[in-house]
């Protein structure tokens, strides 16, 4: 009986042997330094494409000073990315984050946000109680509210100034009409 564990230890080792030993050899160079991947690297970084949910009003007394294309910040997850890994954009583009739990101290980042930001901190009243201009790309400094916000406003960096908001400007929004 050993005489016959040794001769089916040896077919079965040469069996493997057949179907290992060619793949082997068969592979041998396949993986070389000037090998090209088969998965096509994108040409260019990505960047969240703008989703258009309605329209900002910025008003002072009686006038309306701007209006920016919005998109709006609406839940968790929405709210942390918010304008994260985006390059570029119009001037008059705009996030509105709608932060829970009503009028308190907020605080935004710069982590993972490539352009400079103007971020306009909205009471529940919707006046603007702070700004934080010109915001430093992909700082970890905390930029606080300095008063109680229920709502911010991201504009590109210099868009607050250039366009007249300051604090006691008036912010209003509607959905859009499609929605």
């Amino acid at each position: 009986m050993n005489a016959f564990r040794k001769y089916a230890v040896w077919i079965v080792g040469l069996g493997l042997a057949a179907f290992i030993i060619p793949s082997v050899v068969g592979s041998i160079g396949k993986f070389s330094s000037n090998t090209k991947p088969s998965v096509k690297q994108p040409s260019q970084p990505y960047e969240p494409p703008f989703r258009m949910d309605g329209m900002v009003w910025a008003v002072n007394g009686r006038d309306t000073t701007t209006v920016f294309e919005t998109e709006y910040a609406i839940t968790p997850e929405a709210i942390e990315i918010g304008m994260m890994y985006r390059r570029s954009g119009p001037l008059n583009r705009a996030m509105l984050f709608f932060m829970p739990g009503g009028d308190q101290p907020r605080s935004f980042w710069m982590k993972n946000t490539l352009v400079s930001l103007d971020i306009i901190y909205i009471n529940a009243m919707n006046d603007v109680v702070s700004i934080q201009a010109n915001a430093e790309p992909r700082s970890m400094k905390s930029l606080p509210s300095g008063a109680p916000a229920s709502y911010v406003l991201e504009v590109l960096g210099g868009q607050a100034a250039a366009q007249g908001i300051a604090v006691g400007t008036k912010i209003y929004w509607s959905l859009d009409e499609t929605e």
